[in-house]
């Protein structure tokens, strides 16, 4: 059995050496050299990331296991095929970093910035993304996964995300100014109060999302999008119009 490591330098040493580090408290320290010495990608199991410095890192298929990363600086870090297994990466910086095909699951990422993130291929499931940054990513379109997450006052001002389907997601109060959002689908979603404007929607299918009260504002900006029924009367009932079956 590996000794608990008593100083910062046992525990980068630790990081270095062991196959699977577990429980090591790594709060702001820069973890860069140590990783630098790994002959083979991290699996880190309930570590304490909180405010380390992994700008640039290359973390290619490294798993996140039940970690504490709070405020970690993660810029331009290389974190393809990544897994973020629970835990909580709030207000963690991942700006200009490359997460293609990383997979994130139940993770806290509240507050968490991804501005100019590559996520092509990325998933998100589960997530509590409640206020993150997530605006001008780059290298998207429909290959961004995004399933049960909370997003409330989500950034998403900038991104390109034609055919996106969100499913589950609550997008409350979320930017989506010039967000590209054209056919997109929204299943089982709630965009109360998003702000929509300027953004494309040219074909985005609104029938599964919760828009809350439609005004004369909002009739406007869903020129062009799909919707059901009933958002078809509430349409209507902004704009005075009697239907007379």
């Amino acid at each position: 059995m590996n000794a608990a490591p008593r100083t910062p330098q046992d525990a980068l040493d630790a990081l270095a050496a062991r196959d699977e580090p577990t429980g090591l408290d790594l709060t702001g320290l820069d973890l860069r050299a140590a990783l630098a010495r790994r002959t083979a990608p991290v699996v880190l199991r309930r570590c304490d990331l909180s405010g380390a410095d992994l700008r640039g890192a290359d973390l290619d298929e490294a798993v996140f296991d039940d970690c504490v990363a709070v405020g970690a600086r993660l810029t331009e870090a290389v974190l393809t095929r990544a897994r973020f297994l629970g835990g909580s990466f709030a207000s963690a910086d991942f700006e200009d970093a490359d997460l293609g095909d990383a997979v994130f699951e139940r993770t806290d990422l509240a507050n968490s910035c991804f501005t100019r993130a590559l996520l092509g291929d990325a998933a998100f499931t589960g997530c509590r993304m409640t206020g993150a940054d997530l605006s001008a990513l780059r290298g998207l379109a429909v290959t961004l996964t995004l399933r049960n997450c909370a997003m409330q006052l989500v950034d998403l001002r900038d991104t390109a995300l034609r055919g996106i389907h969100f499913t589950g997601c609550d997008l409350t109060e979320a930017h989506l100014h010039r967000t590209d959002l054209r056919d997109a689908v929204f299943e089982d979603c709630r965009l109360r109060e998003a702000d929509l404007r300027d953004a494309r929607l040219d074909g985005a299918d609104l029938r599964g999302a919760d828009l809350g009260e439609i005004g004369e504002t909002m009739v406007s900006r869903l020129r062009g999008t799909v919707i059901s029924p009933d958002q078809a009367a509430a349409v209507c009932a902004a704009l005075g119009l009697r239907v007379v079956g």
